[in-house]
């Protein structure tokens, strides 16, 4: 990727509107070989005074969006079902081969695939209050093979995209309130952003690892996130910590 994960946040960050960070966000998944993207909001969102809505952005051909539409693929479609079962990043292919789908369920897939949707990648977004978003990725050629290391990065890439989108949406009062985290709170968030695991954040700052989980259920509570990719992304959006530490996550070619 020509453009490190820090440099994607500094972009989505400074961006003005919701319209801009989606189209740095276009620009960043064209570098990784994905020229297809649609963004949803799974379940309504309070804290957003939102409804939950399908391809509230998107570049899906409009042609499939208004046969979509059109066939009730929306109650239909597999994608956004899984989603619901995971918090990680899954590609259709796997999806396909290993989950127990309906006749109906494999015909959205393989028109899709017809429609020039390949190699596609979902990506389901967890926030508060029981909130799911999700983002659909594929490419018009089927020439990309997302490995591990690739839907890692393309997670990230969605959560910080997904909370600056959300942002640039919220309602004044929903930025007003000032979050602090605790020093030792900043410490171990700097490690998670790291990778590291819980238990090794224990050892390094010689604590026990309940004492880790502690601060880890706090920083949740404290940023409206529940889970350390969700939590990372927005202090780091709102310099809660910064990425001085944290190296740049790049795709290996």
């Amino acid at each position: 990727m020509g453009r490190t994960f820090e440099d994607f946040i500094a972009r989505t960050n400074a961006a003005e509107t919701p319209e801009e960070v989606f189209h740095l966000y276009q620009q960043a998944l064209a570098a990784l070989g994905f020229d297809r993207v649609i963004y949803s909001r799974i379940t309504d969102h309070p804290s957003l005074g939102v409804k939950a809505g399908h391809g509230l952005e998107r570049n899906y051909p409009e042609d499939w969006m208004a046969h979509y539409a059109a066939s009730g693929y929306e109650r239909k479609d597999p994608v956004p079902r899984f989603a619901f079962k995971t918090a990680d990043a899954f590609t259709w292919d796997w999806l396909v081969a290993h989950a127990v789908l309906t006749d109906e369920e494999r015909r959205v897939m393989n028109e899709a695939a017809e429609a020039g949707l390949r190699d596609g990648v979902g990506i389901p977004l967890y926030g508060p209050n029981g909130e799911i978003a999700g983002i659909g990725l594929a490419n018009a050629t089927g020439d990309v093979k997302p490995d591990k290391n690739l839907l890692g990065l393309l997670k990230a890439m969605a959560a910080q995209f997904h909370i600056a989108y959300s942002e640039k949406c919220a309602d004044a009062h929903d930025g007003a309130r000032e979050i602090r985290l605790s020093a030792r709170e900043r410490e171990i968030l700097l490690w998670v952003a790291e990778g590291k695991s819980d238990q090794v954040i224990a050892d390094m700052l010689h604590i026990s690892y309940p004492t880790v989980r502690f601060h880890l259920a706090n920083i949740y509570r404290k940023l409206g996130a529940n889970e350390r990719i969700f939590a990372v992304a927005k202090a780091l959006r709102q310099g809660l910590i910064t990425p001085n530490f944290v190296e740049p996550i790049e795709v290996a070619r």
